[in-house]
């Protein structure tokens, strides 16, 4: 289980040393279902955390009063709870009804106690008219010792501290892994029955044993016939061999070395076939020549592009040098 914080600690040990007298007393002189549920509250806010002004309510619309609290949080029901005479087991006679209010209002939770008695249900929604709610969490708070760690982590589960870690739905995913239904399928899986002969291989390399036959083995002489007949056990199996061959398909395609083939690559731009100018710039002047006069009294033109020096003029031999400045400076006439 999670490490509980020490405050929290404290918390419970406070709350289990003050209220286990008060439910022996009411015990002992049979208090009807208000004085009990009065104690219910109590509990959910001294032991369990919950503030009892603006996360515990009983003013949801239950005209048919199938529960006494919600507990909320953000605002949203998240548990519903139905108390109990403190004399009689916690009552599942309105546990249906409850679930199928749970289940129209998407609440996940219901918890049906006595006060002592303490069951916590998950609402399971099947695709039929009756959601299933199978037991998740079950204790009494008379067994609870305030020095056992292990009791210490059962109500920690229920706690809001232990509810806003997902405590509750961590625990009951704990024992759907570890029931003896998926227990009974992992051992048959085709993973652990290759795993079972590659070891009996290693201790005797000349066994000539097959997979079937493993299976067959361990279904008959190891595991228990109930576990291995049962419907939870088969479906269970179908689950894992449709998992591996999922893993199966995710590997042959990051080994598939064709797997980009498909992929389109980037896009070239067309060539434009007309000049055009970005928004703001502005077009290149045209090439200007201007004439001028030489120390000599020669005329002289100077040009930038070669094309038009080639069409207007031909540069002679007598030509002076070119200058440092841009262009040409050509005799004109000569």
């Amino acid at each position: 289980m999670a490490k509980i914080p020490h405050k929290i600690q404290e918390r419970i040990k406070a709350a289990l040393r003050r209220f286990k007298p008060l439910l022996k007393a009411a015990r002992e002189r049979d208090a009807g279902r208000a004085d009990t549920a009065t104690l219910a509250l109590d509990l959910l806010s001294e032991l369990f955390g919950y503030d009892r002004y603006s996360e515990i309510t009983s003013e949801l619309d239950n005209r048919e009063s199938v529960f006494d609290f919600s507990i909320q949080a953000a605002g949203q029901p998240r548990m519903l709870v139905r108390v109990s005479p403190i004399g009689f087991a916690p009552d599942d006679r309105y546990l249906l009804a409850t679930a199928q209010y749970a289940q129209m209002n998407a609440i996940e939770w219901i918890i049906l106690t006595n006060g002592i008695g303490w069951q916590v249900h998950h609402v399971e929604d099947v695709g039929v008219t009756a959601p299933e709610t199978p037991v998740v969490l079950a204790f009494d708070l008379l067994q609870m010792q305030p020095g056992r760690d292990a009791h210490l982590g059962t109500i920690h589960l229920l706690t809001r501290e232990g509810h806003e870690k997902a405590g509750l739905s961590h625990f009951k995913l704990r024992l759907e892994m570890t029931n003896r239904h998926y227990l009974g399928a992992m051992v048959l899986s085709d993973a652990v029955v290759a795993s079972v002969r590659r070891e009996l291989r290693k201790l005797n390399p000349d066994l000539l044993v097959t997979e079937g036959e493993l299976r067959e083995n361990l279904a008959k002489g190891v595991l228990r016939p109930e576990i291995v007949q049962s419907n939870e056990t088969r479906s269970l199996s179908l689950h894992l061999q449709k998992v591996k061959e999922a893993e199966l398909e995710e590997r042959r395609k990051a080994a598939d070395p064709n797997r980009f083939a498909s992929r389109k690559g980037p896009r070239k731009k067309a060539e434009s076939t007309r000049w055009s100018a970005k928004p703001g710039a502005k077009r290149k002047r045209k090439a200007t020549g201007k004439f001028s006069k030489t120390a000599n009294g020669d005329s002289v033109l100077k040009i930038t592009q070669k094309d038009v020096i080639k069409k207007v003029l031909t540069r002679t031999n007598d030509s002076p040098t070119k200058p440092a400045g841009r262009g040409r400076v050509l005799h004109w006439g000569k």
